[in-house]
């Protein structure tokens, strides 16, 4: 019968060759990895049980069901912005733009407004005049909308005869990762949150 020596391993250094074919794994403070001889990382299998690890593709199939949120600023004259491109199988879940200030030099809002939409109908969510630029409020959509193939969530602003005046449109969405664009003159926009997985 074969006798099983045992080796203490405490105080090793970072890499660890785990016999004559050359495998090794390699550690730093912030990662473990596993490696042939040839310096290609090994595949793990997916997590079953909740103590093991999980992947890159278990963990990107998991993130399209993540609900995000997308905040875009915005000024009076902003005109069209691209929010975000979002994926086929996408629902929007809610649509808000908030006003912190009424804008000023306009004496109505049937001029000065904002709409958010898509490519495909460009107020699918905020209409004309459903935001009254002339009080500090937020507006929200009620309306959702699931994307059957991929699309564009656009904003436009219809500065009118207003002469000053911010806000901030956000988008509540659940599916695959949103593609944030650049929104003109505010430069590239970065804000995206993760709310977790609700499903």
């Amino acid at each position: 019968m074969a006798k099983v020596k045992r080796y203490n391993l405490a105080g090793l250094a970072a890499n660890v060759e785990l016999g004559k074919q050359g495998s090794y794994i390699a550690a730093n403070a912030n990662v473990i990895g596993f490696y042939t001889s040839s310096d290609v990382l090994q595949q793990i299998a997916n997590a079953t049980l909740s103590t093991h690890a999980v992947t890159k593709a278990q963990m990107e199939a998991e993130t399209q069901d993540l609900v995000q949120h997308v905040s875009v600023p915005f000024n009076y004259n902003s005109a069209n912005s691209n929010i975000a491109n979002i994926s086929p199988g996408a629902r929007v879940i809610s649509v808000t733009v908030d006003i912190p200030s009424a804008w000023g030099g306009t004496g109505d809002n049937t001029t000065s407004f904002i709409e958010v939409g898509d490519t495909n109908n460009s107020s699918r969510f905020i209409r004309a005049q459903d935001v009254d630029v002339l009080k500090a409020a937020q507006y929200h959509s009620q309306f959702q909308y699931e994307y059957s193939s991929g699309g564009v969530i656009r904003l436009t602003v219809h500065t009118g005869a207003a002469t000053s005046g911010t806000g901030v449109v956000s988008v509540i969405l659940s599916g695959d990762t949103a593609v944030l664009q650049d929104a003109g003159s505010l430069g590239p926009i970065q804000t995206i949150e993760d709310l977790g997985n609700i499903g």
